[in-house]
């Protein structure tokens, strides 16, 4: 199966992903009957990239490769452009490869304007380039203020012919963020961070760690369906639960990551999810899955999902008594069902 009609097939099957549990309703924002705090000056602005964005929320990368792909983050830079929020492409190694003759080009800028915007890169394909500055046939076009490298082992390992040999490759991130002219920010992809990785990613010179946990989209799960039955593989049904959910992944992780420096993605389907991410130790969250539906329908329908999560955030700090989303802790946060958690 070529490339593109993989990317194709990613977007189709995570349109049809069976529901899956979200350990985030696990936890529930405590009340205050006196919030003491006025609902129209809650704070949500929230820096990043050198930027003020006007909530904590960023579009999480999705897809990148087919022309429909471009239109999907086209129409999500608009949102993003309209409502002040940053935002990262899907995967531009078809990009690099084509030297943009497909996948993503310097379109997405114009339609986002001066806002944030993240280039992104397999952290499995370093290897393949003759030298980091490679990348900048990817960061150019897009103007790209940071570049995402995203980890996906356990995708591979369920691919045909997938990428299965990860020896070297923090060294290859080492090498990227001494050259990179742009933050470096690498994330999972829906298999959550683990706390050891995290560190050594941080000490390799990475400046933003998104946990990426399990609660979205399943890429096992999708590289399954595209491979068909018969295929040699490991067994769905043994690695189901693997890794680790957001909320756990960030639970891990915050102890060894400044705020400033920690995002979560995986799962995020509202405006309470991102309160509780940020209660868990994030400081900025993305939204991929669940806004892909609108995505598909128009600017508007995208503006409007993003609106109502910005909304729903901003009532979650007021029902929690906190000015601002950036005092939402811990304490704003109980579990409800421990024994659900993972």
């Amino acid at each position: 199966m070529q490339a593109v009609d993989r990317k194709n097939g990613h977007i189709d099957l995570a349109l049809n992903q069976p529901p899956v549990e979200s350990e985030f309703d696990h936890y529930q924002l405590t009340h205050r009957a006196l919030p003491e705090v006025n609902f129209g000056q809650i704070d949500l602005q929230t820096p990043f990239l050198g930027q003020v964005l006007a909530a904590p929320i960023f579009i999480s990368s999705m897809t990148g490769g087919p022309a429909r792909a471009e239109r999907i983050n086209a129409v999500l830079a608009e949102a993003c452009r309209e409502l002040n929020l940053a935002m990262g492409v899907g995967s531009q190694r078809i990009a690099l490869e084509t030297r943009h003759l497909s996948g993503m080009t310097r379109s997405v800028r114009g339609a986002i304007g001066q806002q944030p915007l993240m280039a992104n890169f397999g952290a499995i394909n370093l290897p393949d380039l003759a030298s980091p500055s490679d990348l900048s046939r990817i960061l150019d076009p897009l103007q790209a203020d940071a570049l995402i490298l995203h980890l996906n082992p356990m995708q591979e390992v369920f691919q045909p012919r997938g990428d299965t040999d990860w020896a070297g490759i923090l060294n290859c991130i080492a090498e990227v963020c001494a050259w990179c002219p742009v933050p470096v920010i690498v994330k999972e992809v829906g298999f959550g961070l683990d706390p050891v990785s995290a560190q050594r990613l941080l000490a390799a010179g990475v400046s933003f760690l998104d946990v990426a946990g399990r609660g979205g989209t399943r890429f096992d799960w999708i590289e399954r369906e595209l491979r068909g039955p018969g295929a040699e593989m490991p067994s769905q049904e043994a690695f189901d639960g693997w890794g680790y959910s957001t909320p756990e992944a960030l639970k891990l992780c915050s102890p060894h990551i400044a705020r400033s420096q920690l995002l979560a993605s995986g799962g995020i389907r509202h405006g309470v999810d991102v309160a509780k991410a940020l209660c868990l130790g994030a400081s900025l969250c993305g939204v991929g899955g669940a806004i892909l539906p609108a995505a598909l329908e128009s600017t508007e329908a995208a503006v409007g999902f993003l609106r109502q999560m910005i909304l729903d955030l901003r009532t979650a700090c007021y029902g929690s008594g906190v000015a601002s989303s950036a005092h939402l802790n811990a304490e704003q946060l109980k579990v409800i069902n421990p024994g659900g958690l993972g």
